[in-house]
């Protein structure tokens, strides 16, 4: 097996962590990215849906005619060049349910010069637009609102919404479920021939009636939404609510987040920088003539699949309702502050977190950071490990009524120049985690399992009770995803120049413990840290 593939542990990974898993994967795998606001100068586009839908897709079409002119700059990590490959699978590709009665989902990837088309939501039915004309041009803006301004006032006035609505609800099912629902689907050559559409489209955006306005709804919105017009199995999924808020959502089977991550802030940058007349201006003028019209998709909906989606819609409720999130925005610092004090912003966070949790719950947490492993060929993750001997002695000295300054910001240091090393060393493939992930896959059926396996500390140090990951760009205003251990804490969070943003998830009855308490303590630990930085600065100038 080592002499044939060129990564090893990949499809282990794949498979173990997310095809034969089989919770729903809304709200347990996938993850999303909020939009910020346009500028005020953009108010006309930013608040109108099928403007801002409009925005979208011509930009995501300039996205993937950058991709097919092979134009995609590298991307680097201090001159090293990362893998490009999750880039390959992010468009006309889709998780796809495996026969009924198996323990493993599938995918499809089609190329990048295919399928020149979108699947759009609205109101739980589902139609085809198409991005680009018979010569694989893309269209522009006024002939894709076209487009969307039939799906909205003509294609769906025509439509009963029960009659075929629904479907995507199936794909927030637990797997095993939702694989008998897609056989009794594609049983049907109506529905079969529907959802291969859908699997092959460029992506997924969905208009929706509601009007998300704080940050805790824009996370929800872009998270999940109503469960009902969405399709949760595509890789790549848009959100315009009817307010013109906009943001994303990734399936997380195939492609972790930084290439995703790319693609949105290329969107919402461009769409922060748009002349904003001069789209309004092709808007209403056409540049070529449309030769495809948008069309409905239709589904037969049998009494089985009626009550396939009836419980779909019921889990889903449940599933959501067992979740509370709080978004942590602080605006007094951000990474440039870290910067400035000589400590790597992701540290600076990551030790903001853990002296929250201490100072909540009297000790600290086993705690997971995702440390990408692009550098190698279809490199995904390693666990950073942000506990150590080094972050113990800081949470303590800062809880110390004893403690000096010098003493606090000596261990604050000591404990983030530890981190930064590790991190640095999985990011290298020179962690633990997926060297023992690999191990212990190597063992055979009736292999003695090494006693290190078997030992309870060992076991608890990956209890993920404090899942981190960080993803960020000047051009959103959330990212999150849900906690990994039903007993703990999901800590989505962004480094931005001027401020900092965590999105807190957990199961409060399953957990007994509140994301408003761990909320309060962040801000806690995060203006400790930053007061005293600020008055040894000022000491310092002083002398």
């Amino acid at each position: 097996m080592l002499k044939v593939k060129k990564n090893w542990i990949s499809d282990f990974w794949d498979n173990q962590g997310y095809l034969e898993v089989n919770d729903p994967v809304i709200p347990y795998v996938s993850y999303y990215f909020s939009h910020s606001a346009l500028p005020t100068s953009h108010k006309s586009i930013d608040r109108d849906p099928l403007l801002k839908a409009t925005a979208i897709v011509t930009t995501v079409s300039k996205f993937m005619e950058i991709m097919k002119d092979e134009a995609l700059a590298p991307e680097t990590i201090k001159g090293t060049n990362l893998c490009m490959n999750g880039f390959q699978m992010m468009f006309n590709s889709s998780r796809v349910p495996g026969p009924a009665g198996s323990n493993r989902d599938d995918y499809v990837l089609h190329s990048i010069y295919e399928n020149n088309f979108v699947i759009v939501g609205y109101k739980g039915n589902f139609y085809r637009i198409y991005t680009h004309d018979s010569e694989a041009k893309p269209y522009g803006p006024h002939e894709v609102w076209q487009q969307l301004y039939a799906v909205v006032n003509e294609l769906s006035v025509g439509e009963r919404e029960t009659a075929s609505g629904g479907i995507g609800a199936l794909t927030a099912l637990p797997r095993d479920e939702w694989r008998l629902a897609h056989a009794e689907l594609v049983g049907n050559p109506l529905s079969g021939s529907s959802l291969e559409t859908i699997y092959k489209a460029a992506y997924f955006l969905a208009l929706d009636d509601d009007t998300p306005v704080t940050l805790e709804e824009k996370a929800k919105h872009c998270w999940h939404g109503d469960g009902y017009n969405r399709f949760f199995d595509k890789f790549l999924q848009f959100f315009v609510a009817r307010n013109g808020t906009s943001g994303f959502l990734a399936e997380h089977s195939k492609i972790d987040g930084s290439p995703t991550c790319t693609l949105n802030d290329f969107v919402a940058k461009n769409l922060t920088h748009l002349d904003c007349e001069q789209f309004l201006e092709k808007v209403a003028r056409p540049t070529t003539r449309l030769k495809q019209s948008p069309e409905h998709l239709p589904f037969v909906i049998t009494p089985k699949l009626y009550n396939f989606i009836h419980s779909a819609r019921s889990q889903f409720r449940d599933n959501i309702n067992q979740h509370e999130l709080r978004v942590w925005h602080y605006n007094r610092v951000g990474k440039s502050f870290a910067k400035r004090n000589g400590i790597s912003p992701d540290a600076f966070i990551q030790q903001i977190i853990q002296l929250g949790v201490y100072k909540y719950l009297g000790r600290q947490l086993p705690t997971y950071e995702a440390a990408s492993t692009r550098k190698y060929f279809r490199g995904r993750t390693e666990t950073g490990r942000p506990v150590s001997i080094a972050s113990a002695n800081f949470v303590t000295t800062w809880e110390n009524p004893q403690s000096t300054d010098e003493e606090k910001i000596q261990t604050l240091k000591e404990s983030a120049r530890y981190h930064s090393s590790y991190l640095k060393m999985a990011a290298d493939g020179h962690g633990i985690d997926r060297h023992f992930f690999g191990l212990k896959n190597m063992l055979k059926e009736f292999d003695q399992v090494p006693a290190l396996f078997q030992d309870p500390l060992f076991n608890y140090t990956s209890t993920w009770l404090i899942s981190t990951s960080q993803l960020s760009s000047e051009y959103f205003d959330g990212y999150g995803w849900s906690q990994v251990n039903d007993n703990g804490f999901g800590l989505a969070y962004m480094l931005n120049n001027e401020w900092f943003h965590i999105n807190v998830v957990n199961k409060p009855a399953k957990s007994k413990l509140s994301v408003h308490r761990l909320h309060h303590y962040l801000s806690q630990a995060a203006n400790e840290i930053t007061d005293t930085l600020i008055r040894n600065q000022n000491l310092k100038a002083r002398l």
